[in-house]
């Protein structure tokens, strides 16, 4: 079977990209399609310089990196332009545009989703009343064209699944994404005596709100924004009292990989939060997305109501190789 890899774009290295590392291990000899590839990004080039990658004509518009906004309505373009007749099987991993793909019918399309693009969808905030909202309106009509194209949807998280349902009306299969176990392996971990947000700055993430809550009772917060090397967001993740998720998650791996090295997590409970902590036992909730509601969970925490091992034991759950075997099987079931 000839399988081809399509990715949104290769300009970061997340959660995503992590994901689709994972994916690149399953197919080894698949080529990668995406919009535009940052080859001067040296973690990308470590992670993805040895496979085939495929760009589209956005990669030749000079300072594309800094016209995203402009070129948005040209990405689903982009992938429309990409030939799949050679192929058996095309698997997008997505939470834009990758699934505007288009393929003949003896082609098989799984699309595995993380999310409908949040910034059409507003999971998490209202939308805004003005004309930028109407041209919204029609990106989110083309979405769900794009949605169409797809054979089978497969999930990485339940939360994914829902927005599935409610945005494309198409079920999915859960496969949820993986916590790479060996980067926290020997790891020795201390209280710092500060507590932690990771992740890429995006307003959904709500760091407002750590940053608000913490300044209002005193305790220190590290924050984990941009180009971080694994080694230095390791070490600081180590030294954390706990990690704190106060946005809505489409799953949040960083939540596992704070418990791979033992560290409880505190989260708003929503989202992807409530499939990975489980109250009481490796981390708490807090009701309101408020920083008020945070500053009083982070009052009275203690990572001592803590079990380190249980904690550790949870995250096993997640590991690449459980990832691999449930993906394998999930795509077996459909071909």
């Amino acid at each position: 079977m000839k399988v081809a890899l399509v990715h949104d774009d290769l300009v970061q290295w997340g959660g995503a990209e992590r994901m689709l590392l994972g994916l690149c291990e399953i197919y080894p000899d698949a080529p990668l399609f995406t919009s535009v590839y940052d080859r001067d990004n040296l973690i990308l080039q470590h992670h993805f310089g040895t496979k085939k990658i495929i760009t589209s004509f956005l990669q030749k518009i000079s300072g594309w990196r800094s016209l995203y906004k402009i070129l948005l309505p040209f990405y689903p373009i982009a992938f429309e332009q990409f030939v799949f007749d050679e192929y058996d099987l095309v698997i997008s991993s997505t939470s834009r545009f990758a699934k505007s793909i288009v393929t003949k019918p003896r082609t098989i399309h799984i699309c595995y989703t993380h999310t409908p693009p949040r910034f059409l969808w507003h999971f998490s905030q209202k939308p805004k009343f003005n004309l930028g909202e109407v041209y919204m309106n029609i990106l989110r009509f083309h979405d769900q064209v794009f949605g169409r194209r797809v054979d089978y949807f497969i999930a990485s998280s339940e939360n994914a699944k829902r927005r599935i349902k409610r945005v494309y009306r198409k079920d999915a299969d859960v496969v949820y994404p993986f916590v790479d176990l060996e980067r926290f392996k020997d790891v020795e971990t201390f209280d710092g005596g500060y507590f932690v947000v990771v992740g890429r700055s995006s307003k959904y993430k709500r760091f407002d709100l750590a940053i608000e809550a913490c300044s209002k009772i005193g305790v220190d917060l590290k924050m984990i924004s941009g180009k971080f090397s694994d080694e230095i967001v390791v070490k600081i993740l180590a030294g954390c009292k706990a990690l704190i998720i106060p946005g809505v998650e489409d799953f949040g791996i960083v939540s596992l990989e704070a418990q791979a090295l033992g560290k409880p997590v505190i989260a708003f409970r929503q989202g992807g939060a409530v499939e990975t902590v489980d109250e009481g036992r490796n981390g708490i909730f807090f009701e309101e997305a408020t920083a008020e509601a945070l500053a009083e969970v982070l009052t009275h925490f203690s990572s001592n109501h803590f079990n380190t091992g249980t904690i550790k034991k949870g995250a096993e759950k997640f590991s690449k190789e459980n990832f691999i075997k449930n993906f394998k099987q999930a795509v077996a079931s459909i071909v």
